[in-house]
């Protein structure tokens, strides 16, 4: 009974650490992120660290729960007299209880800002969102498309019965017309089914539609943008493709909108892709699905790394069991051995691959370079942290659960790290072998031999090593004659080390050779596009990764992004309320700019009449000292046209709207407005009465706006019968051209 009670009083430990770790997983995969091959390490690097912040809170929580003034000691002198037993007993759920204070108290506003923030900080340390653009950027502009037959039935008639014949051509010859065929199949592909309700062609499982329904609804602002620009390439095609002689600016127009319908559809590709593909060959093989020219090749994928995990295990099962001159051993503690040392090794395959590929895709074509030994250390440096993890975590489990000292399973600990040497050599034996032999044209048998051979003399030498390292009494818990057990140990070590060469040589040496001449072949054939395999290359080098471009349309001014970045920033936007003159609205205002769209954008926020809140883009008009606020959705238009701030200046202007002080009736209203940044603390926002603290603040800033930032016209008074009209001859009436 004891012994059961010490199990259940540390299980409250376990299922609360395990439930954090639930917990933080979900919340840092919602909404779904990249969890692509390329970050994969990385992605882990974010859930770790944002794991380590709610653990610290989880413990700040429950040290307040056991000790603290509004923890337990407080409920139970509510509630009855205070009773040691039932303290204690009561203390020892403090790790669950802490942990469902840290969920609930998730739900409260402002403590959901603040997870945000965390989440947020996380997502840019571990740079998840990198892959997506950049995966965004080879859709949409580097790979070619194929679009299906049922597809191309689709768009043919999509284009025939709502423009000129000459705007289809599902060529990749770079033209006009087969850039906006090529929009157009992209969005009937994969926006097209959520409105009209089709079936997805490239979702043949419910498991991939569920991951569609995912990614639509966390990136329904994005198709939303997305329908929107495809509405406008489809009125801007007609116009083009239907007149004798378009003009320069029609043809600019077409040209974004064809860019913005590629760009936000194959961000939505991309995030469906990486969500449910987490290597890069299983992304080949769904975007070929999908119509894409990728290829997918062998790799040395997962079941590769898990067979050789396996079998490495199984081998040391049999050699602790067979080997002679071994001690008996629990089969326990042979399965624990067994199983940490196999991860081990695959944690030293894993890392040796990484480095490997990274130097072939680096110097492929090239002269021999010099070893990425340099690489190859930090990767075995990891390889052995990632061990000693493994080898405490497996220490330390067990005897949580047992009630047992934590001093014993450190002196053990310490006893076998010498054991680390054999993963650390295992890594950079693999990386040099297959950095060299991974594509070089040899027969398999011979590729084989090389690395079982150069891999088992290798990891022979390290046993030699550990087993000279270990202590006599580590030694004698193993082997009956344990002046004997270095060369056993050398030899077993040897033994992995053979088996490990020749199955990674071999599966990594036939991948290699194929994706190799993949790209020998596809580079034969001529594409006026870039092709897939060369775009992430590009994409690299591009300083913002979607989309290539950082100039505004002709119609928006043609400004640059780094012209404007000044105006990036968070503003108060305070104006009159029009229901009553003596009430100022006051709120905030979002100026950033936006990859997709290429120009700046702006978003109202807490805004007290949050119904009316706005968002659309920022025009700004060479040579002129405005810039424009454009809201436009559904035939309606807002405008706000304010100065361009300088240093430390607000920016003041006019804003034209619809008012409706009368329920259903709408009137076209105008009124002061002035935008001035928001840098250290918000300051008072909604609707301002006479009397409150930034009232007269607002209303000082307002008064400034007319006449030099705007006023109003008012219609000519009537002239009086009092007054005499001017004498002297009629002069001529000429109307005044505003621009």
């Amino acid at each position: 009974m004891t012994i059961l009670r010490e199990i259940v009083t540390k299980s409250e430990w376990i299922i609360a650490v395990l439930a954090l770790y639930v917990v933080a997983w979900t919340r840092f995969n919602s909404p779904p992120t990249n969890r692509s091959g390329t970050t994969f390490v990385l992605f882990f690097f974010g859930v770790i660290f944002y794991y380590a912040l709610i653990v610290a809170l989880w413990l700040l929580v429950m040290i307040g729960l056991v000790q603290g003034s509004i923890g337990f000691d407080w409920i139970l002198k509510a509630l009855t007299t205070v009773n040691p037993e039932v303290q204690i007993e009561l203390a020892q759920y403090a790790p669950i209880v802490a942990a469902l204070v840290i969920v609930v108290a998730s739900q409260f506003r402002q403590v959901s800002r603040i997870d945000l923030a965390a989440r947020t900080f996380c997502f840019k340390l571990a740079a998840i969102p990198r892959e997506a653009d950049r995966l965004t950027v080879e859709l949409a502009q580097g790979a070619d498309f194929e679009p299906t037959e049922k597809l191309r039935r689709q768009v043919t008639k999509i284009v025939s019965e709502n423009m000129s014949p000459q705007a289809l051509n599902f060529s990749r010859d770079g033209t006009l017309s087969a850039r906006f065929t090529r929009a157009v199949a992209l969005y009937s592909l994969f926006v097209g089914p959520r409105n009209n309700g089709t079936a997805l062609e490239f979702a043949g499982n419910g498991c991939s539609r569920s991951a569609y329904a995912r990614i639509m609804q966390h990136g329904e602002a994005v198709a939303a943008r997305a329908d929107a620009r495809y509405e406008e390439l489809m009125h801007t095609g007609l116009a083009f493709f239907t007149s004798s002689q378009p003009t320069r600016e029609l043809k600019e127009a077409l040209n974004c909108n064809i860019t913005e319908v590629s760009n936000l559809t194959c961000s939505l590709v991309a995030r469906y892709v990486l969500f449910c593909e987490r290597t890069r060959n299983g992304r080949l093989q769904r975007l070929a699905g999908m119509g894409f020219d990728a290829r997918p090749t062998p790799t040395f994928g997962p079941d590769q790394w898990a067979t050789t995990i396996l079998l490495v295990t199984l081998l040391s099962v049999a050699m602790m069991v067979l080997t002679p001159g071994t001690r008996p051993i629990a089969a326990g503690e042979v399965l624990t051995i067994a199983i940490t040392f196999g991860v081990s090794i695959g944690f030293a395959v894993l890392g040796a691959i990484v480095v490997a590929q990274r130097f072939i895709e680096r110097y492929e074509g090239d002269r021999p370079a010099f070893p990425p030994i340099a690489e190859l250390i930090l990767a075995a440096l990891i390889v052995v942290g990632l061990s000693i993890a493994l080898r405490l975590g497996i220490l330390l489990v067990p005897a949580l659960i047992q009630g047992q000292g934590f001093q014993d399973v450190l002196n053990q600990f310490v006893e076998r790290l010498p054991g680390t040497i054999t993963p650390f050599t295992c890594t950079i034996s693999l990386g040099l072998l297959c950095s060299y032999l991974g594509s070089v044209d040899w027969r398999w048998y011979r590729v084989l031999g090389v690395g079982a051979l150069g891999n088992g003399l290798t990891l022979m030498g390290a046993g030699w090593v550990v087993g000279s390292l270990l202590g006599d009494t580590v030694l004698a818990q193993f082997y009956l004659h344990p002046e004997n057990a270095v060369r056993t140990i050398a030899l077993n070590t040897g033994l992995t080390g053979f088996m490990v060469g020749a199955l990674v040589l071999a599966m990594f040496n036939k991948s290699e050779r194929v994706r190799k001449d993949i790209a020998e072949r596809a580079a034969e054939i001529p594409h006026t596009d870039i092709p897939f395999h060369y775009a992430p290359s590009l994409a690299e080098d591009l300083e913002v990764p979607l989309p290539p471009r950082s100039e505004a349309a002709h119609d928006l001014g043609c400004y640059t992004r780094a012209s404007v970045e000044a105006l990036e920033g968070r503003y108060v936007c305070f104006r009159p309320a029009f229901s009553s003159a003596d009430v100022i609205n006051a709120y905030l205002m979002s100026v950033h700019w936006d990859e997709t769209a290429c120009c700046l954008m702006f978003e109202e926020r807490e805004r007290v009449d949050a119904g009316h809140t706005q968002k659309g883009r920022v025009y700004i008009p060479d040579g002129r000292p405005f810039m424009s606020f454009v809201t436009v959705e559904k035939g309606a238009i807002r405008l706000i046209m304010v100065s361009r701030p300088e240093s430390n200046e607000s920016a003041r202007g006019l804003i034209i709207t619809l008012s409706n002080p009368g329920g259903a009736h709408f009137t076209p209203a105008s009124a002061p407005i002035v935008l001035r940044r928001a840098v250290d603390q918000t300051p008072q926002l909604g609707f301002i009465r006479p009397g409150a603290p930034d009232y007269e603040a607002y209303r000082r800033e307002l008064e400034m706006v007319t006449p030099a930032f705007g006023f109003f016209a008012a219609a000519p008074q009537p002239i009086s019968d009092t007054e005499s009209p001017p004498l002297g001859p009629p002069q001529d009436v000429r109307l005044t051209v505003v621009r």
